[in-house]
């Protein structure tokens, strides 16, 4: 998730800015850091490699000690590394990064995704389990993993499955996955994936 946000914000798709805005509250962030770690986003995008004090207390609109109060609180906080490399003529050149916050907003968002995806599991297998009127086996429940979190059939096209076998004989679970998957061989296409990144971005950054 986080090489996807990174992506989305390299292509201009995702604001660096808002994304801090949003979630800096449910880190351990003030606003001065938030404001601090945008105004660092901005400079990188500008090819600026070295933070500038004078400079950069300026757009904070903080005393000098202030800032180095501010820079020092995002060092140790992890959000802001500083380290030297070597450019092109072998020269060392002092280089900073910010990525550890989309560390930590990519993992919110992983648990939030994981969240979605065991409540639709636990509603689905509920259904199931009533359908079909028998608690459903440790490989019933591993079929319907399956079904959620690598094939990513959504509700509706289980539920329409079920409801052309239920009415069989022996209706069973594993007829069921032979109707899912022969519609995707019909339609020549795996379905869209739960997953699908910023789908699922766009839906979790909504709530």
């Amino acid at each position: 998730m986080k090489h996807v946000l990174k992506q989305l914000i390299d292509d201009n798709v995702l604001d660096f800015s808002a994304l801090v805005l949003k979630y800096y509250h449910k880190f351990d962030l003030t606003e001065r850091e938030a404001i601090a770690l945008i105004k660092l986003h901005t400079l990188l995008d500008e090819k600026e490699q070295i933070i500038k004090p004078a400079k950069f207390s300026k757009w904070l609109a903080t005393t000098p000690k202030q800032t180095e109060n501010i820079l020092n609180s995002l060092v140790s906080k992890g959000y802001l590394t500083i380290a030297l490399i070597k450019d092109d003529e072998g020269k060392e050149c002092e280089t900073f990064n910010v990525d550890f916050f989309l560390n930590k907003v990519a993992k919110l968002l992983n648990d939030k995704q994981n969240e979605h995806k065991d409540a639709h599991m636990a509603h689905i297998v509920e259904y199931l389990e009533d359908m079909f009127q028998k608690p459903l086996t440790q490989f019933d429940m591993e079929m319907v993993q399956a079904w959620i979190y690598d094939e990513g059939y959504d509700e509706r096209m289980i539920q329409d499955a079920v409801k052309q076998v239920i009415t069989r004989q022996h209706p069973t679970l594993k007829q069921v996955d032979h109707v899912l998957l022969n519609r995707l061989k019909d339609t020549k296409k795996r379905p869209v994936k739960n997953n699908d990144a910023l789908k699922e971005f766009h839906k979790l950054w909504e709530e």
